[in-house]
């Protein structure tokens, strides 16, 4: 290194000393940009400085930041003031050359200098890079919340940990009191993402739970002008076909602004500072593609060399590219099989309850100036609405059908998802001036025609989003007008931009498709049946990529219903299709006919059989339903989380039973409290049981408020749970008001004497109760010697037992 350049150490500062009436000068006339890259240094650089004072600065102008910039130098140690120096030289334009020699001599030496000028450049482009991302997100929050009816608050957004499967080879990176199972505790999508930083997080949601709004959301709000956040979607991904670099997936990233100046240092920076970028990857649900690890080479990639976006991806996830980096990505629940042994942290987004409903609701006619209230207690008291609306995407949905086809004296209300469907769209299209109003029988039935066979299409081909060419001009003229369809801008493969469309939500796109089946003599029965399959909750890893089928199923369902036929018939006819009324019974009766195996089937699963439930619901069919029930007297359900809808369909199935006796066995399902408002419309049970130590005194208690509504019920189990006296106080309780009942089981928990006693005083009060298992209770002699004293004033009773 030369010598000959230093001065002394003093002398650095007496220089800027010297001249700081032209610095001050100089540094007035720079750029905002440069002015705050320069204090944000000066104050990551003094860890000590006040905080209050720091958060105030905001509100500083330019001429502020100059002169806290040059009081703070002046006093600073020799190595900082020179660092500043050579930064001044650096970024600031205008200095005169015999001003910039001299502090350029005083800064460094020769060698110094010339590292200094790469650094120097490397940085600013850095940092201009990560101002204009946070700019192109900003304005991407902008366009997203332009027609948002709530507030989007990460810290009032719910999310339950999931479990995290790890490959033997992979160390575990969570924290250590992490709780990844399903509980009743629940944080916030804010606490959530704390802790992340380095980390692969996933966040899993349904299609419409807001996952793309929370991370644009997210991307708006980072505020560290050093910190780099790439917001990537995976459907803009499928449009980039061919092999990438890294520099040029991140020129990707700026789709939509005037953003030239990008140099290869900004990548050169990144590589060495991974740390300091977060990489949020949203909708892998939508990616053409699966992410496979065992396709990608071994050790750090060459990013010379161009790779498919899929391997690129790939690499983010295995840290095989930029370790250290944080990233964050958004799927559906069933995708994440595709990602064991990458993910360290794993959320679920939680549906809405009814007050998040309620409190959308009244805004949305609020922000419409028709406070519309008996369409909103019609919404709350309709149980098809009320599921639907769980959804955030989908009780916008909801809100627009009451406005557009409800009034205060509202006449016939959708009886099924399918009908909830068919007035939404038709909601949509009247929005129209040129359209009639709608009701519960579209008046549209070309434009049906036409949107189905779009929907159909895009399904066949898995397409989500939909090009100008792909759809006639007079319907895609209407569904832009109407918002039936959402425009977003993708760049091409020649770079230009060009619009986009999709449905407004997938299930729309799903459910005209699931029209166009029952309407078209172009889609055969063979067709069908290959489309018509319930789809388990858990995936394989063997599953093939399917993101048109979650409710494609349900929808056939709903559309074989006899309430459904006249609408078919209309559409059909709209095609050119010659008689259509008895080919469209013929593909109903088929529908139908593809159900009754499913439901003599021993084999179904938990998931499926409650998919089968909610089929047979939707076809209103009560036939369906009996030979569901007599085939199976006990419909068992284990180890998943239960929404209120699942619960709804199993009521339509048990409650078509007739005289049939049916029993419902949960087994460590999770159950929301709406659950058991659901559960007390099963009116034909008579035999319930629920074991699992996630059953508690408070589930006991709820579930004793509607015990006395089941009036055949014989049979009550609440075992292997973590029952003490409190909640078998609520249980007796409720149970006294069961007179048919003529067995308890609660063995297996923890009554202790106290609660052997709530139980034994039923024995007087339920004349046809015969047995009672009270055994691994924590009991002592005195509660046998109570069980006996009660024993024998009670001949009904004929088994007890207890250890």
């Amino acid at each position: 290194m030369d010598n000959d350049s230093h001065l002394e150490d003093k002398d650095v500062n007496s220089v800027l000393a010297q001249e700081s009436s032209k610095l001050c000068h100089i540094l007035s006339n720079q750029s905002e940009s440069v002015i705050r890259m320069l204090y944000q240094r000066m104050i990551d650089e003094d860890e000590c400085r006040d905080k209050q004072a720091t958060s105030t600065a905001s509100a500083w102008t330019s001429a502020d930041h100059v002169k806290a910039l040059l009081d703070y130098y002046r006093s600073a140690n020799a190595t900082k003031c020179r660092i500043f120096l050579q930064s001044v030289c650096m970024l600031c334009e205008g200095i005169p050359m015999h001003l910039e020699a001299r502090l350029m001599s005083v800064a460094c030496s020769e060698y110094e200098r010339i590292q200094s000028f790469s650094n120097i450049f490397t940085l600013y482009y850095w940092e201009e890079y990560v101002v204009e991302g946070k700019n192109l997100l900003i304005s991407r929050w902008r366009r997203l919340t332009d027609r948002l009816v709530k507030a989007v608050e990460l810290d009032k957004v719910w999310v339950n940990f999931r479990n995290v499967n790890r490959g033997r080879d992979r160390p575990d990176q969570t924290p250590p009191d992490g709780d990844y199972g399903f509980s009743d505790s629940k944080v916030t999508l804010e606490n959530f993402l704390r802790g992340c930083k380095g980390k692969v997080t996933f966040l899993v949601g349904q299609a419409g739970s807001g996952k793309t709004l929370l991370m644009s959301c997210l991307g708006q709000q980072w505020g560290n002008a050093s910190y780099l956040l790439v917001l990537l979607e995976f459907r803009q991904l499928n449009q980039l076909s061919r092999s990438l670099s890294l520099s040029e997936l991140l020129k990707s990233a700026h789709i939509g602004t005037n953003y030239i100046n990008f140099n290869l240092s900004i990548v050169d920076y990144l590589l060495s500072n991974p740390e300091q970028s977060c990489w949020v990857l949203d909708g892998y649900d939508e990616f053409h593609w699966k992410i496979k690890k065992h396709r990608m080479p071994c050790g750090v990639l060459n990013l010379e060399e161009p790779l498919p976006v899929a391997d690129l991806i790939s690499g983010l996830l295995n840290r095989q590219l930029l370790p250290g980096s944080t990233v964050l990505v958004t799927c559906r629940a069933r995708d994440i099989v595709d990602f064991d042994s990458v993910s360290d942290k794993v959320g679920e987004l939680l549906e809405w309850d009814q007050n998040e409903i309620k409190e959308y609701v009244h805004r949305f006619f609020g922000v419409e100036g028709k406070p519309q209230f008996e369409a909103t207690k019609l919404l709350l008291s309709n149980r098809h609405l009320l599921a639907m609306s769980s959804v955030p995407a989908l009780c916008n949905i909801c809100c627009i059908c009451l406005k557009e086809n409800f009034s205060a004296t509202s006449a016939q209300v959708p009886n099924t998802l399918t009908q909830v469907y068919l007035t939404a769209v038709a909601a949509f299209l009247s929005r129209h001036p040129d359209q009639g109003g709608g009701d519960n029988r579209p008046k549209y039935p070309s434009e049906l025609c036409e949107l189905s066979q779009v929907a159909w299409k895009g399904l066949e081909e898995s397409k989500i989003l939909f090009m100008k060419e792909d759809v006639p001009e007079n319907i895609l003229k209407l569904s832009v007008k109407t918002r039936l369809f959402s425009q977003v801008e993708l760049r091409c493969h020649d770079g230009d931009l060009v619009n986009a469309y999709s449905f407004i939500h997938l299930t729309v796109q799903e459910f005209l498709a699931a029209l166009r089946i029952m309407t078209s003599h172009e889609v055969s029965d063979a067709q069908l049946k290959k489309r018509f399959s319930l789809k388990t909750r858990w995936t394989t890893k063997s599953n093939q990529k399917t993101p048109f089928t979650d409710s494609l199923y349900l929808y056939v369902c709903g559309l074989a219903s006899p309430n459904c036929t006249e609408v078919l018939v209309r559409v059909a006819r709209a095609s050119g299709m010659k008689g259509v009324q008895s080919w469209v019974q013929k593909r109903q009766a088929l529908v139908l006919n593809l159900l009754k195996p499913l439901c003599h089937s021993n084999t179904l699963t938990g998931p499926k059989l409650l998919q089968l439930c909610r089929c047979i619901q939707e076809s209103q069919n009560h036939e369906l339903a009996q030979e569901a029930v007599s085939s199976r007297p006990t419909l068992e359900l284990r180890n998943f989380r239960l929404l209120p809808n699942d619960i709804d369909a199993l009521a339509f199935v048990v409650n078509s039973a007739a005289d049939d006796a049916v029993g419902l066995d949960f087994g460590a399902c999770s159950m929301e409290p709406e659950c058991l408002d659901a559960l007390s419309r099963c009116q034909c049970i008579h035999y319930l049981s629920f074991h699992s130590r996630k059953y508690n005194d408070q589930f006991a208690e709820n579930l004793s408020c509607i015990l006395p509504g089941f009036p055949n019920l014989k049979k009550l189990e609440f075992s292997g749970a973590s029952l003490t006296a409190a909640g078998a106080k609520s249980l007796a309780s409720a149970l006294q008001k069961c007179c048919n009942i003529t067995e308890i089981n609660l063995s297996d928990n923890n009554l202790q004497d106290d609660g052997i006693g709530h139980v034994v005083e039923l024995f007087t009060k339920l004349p046809n109760l015969i047995s009672v298992l009270l055994g691994r209770n924590n009991t002592s002699l005195q509660a046998l010697n109570i069980i006996v004293e009660k024993m024998g004033s009670c001949v009904n009773i004929q088994q007890v037992y207890a250890e």
